[in-house]
């Protein structure tokens, strides 16, 4: 069998053999995949790494954050609550409140708190007692509605300020008794609080210790 010629692109005769080109070799192709999977690898490892540092960094910040700390009020200290502004003067314990004549009773015994309340807001507020609430732990006491009106009211039988729905402009303050009804034990417990509040249904809230 004649061996076959083989000529270059000039039409020369080529002597020998043809070696290929290295990119159109096996081995060429095998190394550049090899290598290709190593660089990939490499890319996504430090993009892990990256990831996972930064996840870490933003739990620190969010651990790092200092809790707000709650505000402890007491008697005579000014107490701002959104628009309305509140000072607890002073309070008594008593079984009735009301003129000499024609006192309210009280069920267990009145506690009987004297507060300053102003309006600093731009519109007028309905105040009324049950702005106001007792706290001692996990129970929570409701201002009485009639002794409060009682507690405000003069022997000449007019009542000023009786905190039941009462219109209060911008600028306006008002001061008066808020009368709970509760146990004797509880009227005399020195850890009782009052909570004020931005209205009846007001989210806003702070707490006065009493004592």
């Amino acid at each position: 069998m004649a061996k076959r010629k083989l000529f270059d692109e000039h039409g020369n005769e080529v002597k020998g053999r043809i070696k290929k080109p290295f990119y159109k070799k096996v081995w060429f192709w095998v190394v550049a995949v090899i290598l290709i999977a190593i660089i990939g690898g490499s890319l996504g490892g430090e993009e892990t790494v990256s990831d996972t540092t930064e996840t870490k960094d933003a739990t620190e910040t969010k651990d790092s954050t200092p809790a707000k700390e709650e505000s402890t009020f007491k008697v005579g200290d000014l107490v701002t609550v959104g628009d309305m502004e509140y000072t607890v003067n002073g309070m008594e314990v008593s079984k009735s409140v009301g003129p000499s004549i024609m006192p309210t009773e009280a069920k267990g015994t009145f506690l009987i708190v004297d507060v300053t309340v102003k309006n600093n807001g731009n519109e007028a507020k309905m105040v009324d007692s049950s702005f106001f609430k007792l706290k001692e732990g996990d129970k929570s006491f409701e201002a009485d509605a009639t002794g409060s009106m009682s507690a405000n009211q003069g022997e000449d039988g007019q009542i000023t300020n009786s905190f039941f729905l009462e219109n209060l402009n911008p600028d306006i303050e008002m001061q008066g008794k808020i009368a709970f009804d509760i146990s004797e034990e509880q009227a005399n417990s020195t850890k009782t609080q009052l909570e004020v509040s931005t209205g009846a249904f007001g989210t806003e809230t702070e707490t006065i210790n009493l004592h």
